[in-house]
């Protein structure tokens, strides 16, 4: 046995024996000098003190130490025991059994304290280590991390043991079985008891062993649950070694444990397939809105170019046709109406023509965003009682065509607005070209933005568009900051990166 081991390399047991030694030679003078009284009276008096060492020995050693020391006081004491007739080797002998048998029992009480520390401050200092690496395991959100740290941390390098972590399959994450081992070849696959015990468990939600509930179990499986979900199985087999009750505890901890951070895995798994989800749907709903803008801007430009050169050609015609009759060639009744037709046909022409412009400018693809924005602020100043001022700071450069469309109708935009829902007296148009970006700023001295929407005042359309300007900033990848409150007014800040040039 490990506990009945000679601490041969120990000097204080090397100076028990001396002392042994010392007290057999002390009795054998004092016989030689009839002290002792010879058979019986107080011979058996300096036996009893090899009792000191021997209790000295079983308390310092334990059975390791007792026992080999009062052994050896017998064998010193033998030639001397066999001098006596057989009534005082028998007294000799019971008193040495008595020795003996002190010894033995003070050995082995010794003996299982020391073990049960021992076993305290194992079972502790392993629960702390496993304490500490679940800890460490459960702040991962590595699952392949986790479940190998956990059988790490779960395994007994001093005994021949298999662990096992088996995971459900959850919507984004696939079944899991790892498996690890001390003392033993690492198995590829679980066998039949340990499988059995592992689907039992991961079905009911319960601990299961391979011996009923008190007997000594070579095979325990912990289910793995975060509240009522199970999320799978830790189980441990030792082939030799009998699993205990606390070390169940023990496998308990260490389950819960690994449970909360299965938990937290299995819900970041789930939280960044959401968003991935949702970053694919952003930027799908972002090419289609691109595509939309483009489709409408196209569609714009094609109903421009069919206005301009067949609905308003066909009324130049028209107005030519009425200009060729002349004022002779009918009554007066018919020249007034004639003169009305004409008058409403040249205001129908300036009409389309105007449409056409806000559909599709030309200045915006002949002259460029500048002379466009120019246009917008010299009509909306034409058509309303509005004052609307321009300015123009920084070194002016040429956008590409597609940025300069969604910047002339963000302003236009903001223009409408200020001019229908503003009531403002004033509206200032601002175009500041920096070194690497430009900013646009549409401010106007109205009536705010409304406090409930933050965005919309108005009409339901004076939302809609503030919504259309965002939506054309993002295609734009700039930033718009609108700035207003009641009665103060709104200033709309557009910001838009410039292209570098070599």
């Amino acid at each position: 046995m490990s506990r009945a081991r000679i601490p041969v390399r120990d000097h204080r047991f090397w100076i028990i024996q001396v002392l042994i030694v010392l007290i057999n030679v002390g009795h054998l003078a004092l016989e030689e000098a009839r002290v002792l009284g010879g058979e019986g009276h107080l011979y058996l008096l300096s036996i009893s003190v090899l009792l000191i060492p021997v209790v000295y020995a079983a308390l310092a050693f334990g059975l390791g130490g007792a026992l080999p020391t009062a052994l050896w006081a017998l064998v010193l004491s033998l030639p001397e025991i066999s001098t006596h007739d057989w009534t005082t080797r028998i007294g000799i002998l019971i008193q040495f059994g008595i020795v003996i048998a002190i010894g033995v029992i003070v050995g082995i009480r010794v003996d299982r304290e020391t073990a049960a520390t021992r076993a305290a401050e194992q079972a502790n200092l392993r629960l702390s280590r496993l304490n500490a690496t679940a800890a460490a395991v459960a702040a991962s959100l590595d699952l392949e991390h986790v479940l190998k740290g956990t059988l790490r941390a779960t395994l007994d390098s001093r005994r021949r043991q298999v662990v096992w972590i088996r995971t459900l399959a959850r919507p984004h994450t696939s079944a899991v079985t790892v498996v690890d081992a001390s003392l033993v070849a690492t198995p590829t696959q679980l066998d039949q008891v340990q499988e059995q015990l592992t689907l039992a468990a991961c079905l009911t939600g319960l601990e299961q062993r391979d011996q009923p509930e008190g007997a000594d179990a070579h095979t325990v499986v912990v289910a793995l649950k975060s509240g009522e979900r199970t999320l799978g199985a830790l189980g441990v087999t030792q082939p030799e070694d009998a699993i205990l009750r606390d070390e169940c505890s023990v496998l308990d901890a260490v389950g819960n444990q690994l449970s909360v951070a299965l938990n937290n895995i299995f819900d970041h798994a789930s939280t960044r397939e959401a968003l991935s989800d949702l970053a694919k749907a952003k930027v799908n709903l972002e090419t289609y809105i691109e595509l939309a803008t483009e489709a409408q801007e196209a569609e714009r430009k094609r109903l421009s170019r069919e206005l301009h050169d067949d609905v308003l050609q066909s009324l130049a015609v028209a107005k030519a046709q009425l200009d060729a009759i002349g004022p002779t060639a009918a009554s007066d009744d018919a020249r007034r109406r004639l003169l009305g037709v004409e008058e409403i046909l040249a205001a129908t022409i300036g009409s389309v023509r105007r449409y056409c412009k806000d559909l599709r400018p030309s200045l915006l693809d002949d002259l460029g965003l500048i002379d466009a924005i120019g246009w917008l602020v010299s009509e909306q100043r034409a058509r309303s009682d509005i004052p609307v001022d321009m300015s123009v700071t920084g070194h002016r450069r040429r956008l590409g065509e597609r940025d300069e469309l969604l910047i002339f109708r963000v302003v236009q935009e903001a223009l409408r607005n200020a001019e229908r829902h503003a009531e403002a007296t004033k509206v200032e148009v601002g175009l500041d070209f920096g070194s690497d970006r430009l900013t646009v700023v549409v401010e106007d001295d109205g009536i705010g933005l409304s406090p409930q929407t933050q965005g919309a005042r108005g009409p339901r359309e004076a939302g809609l568009g503030l919504r259309g300007m965002d939506e054309r900033t993002k295609l734009l990848k700039g930033m718009l900051v609108t700035t207003s409150g009641p009665g103060a007014g709104t200033r709309i800040a557009l910001t838009v990166t410039l292209p570098q040039h070599d």
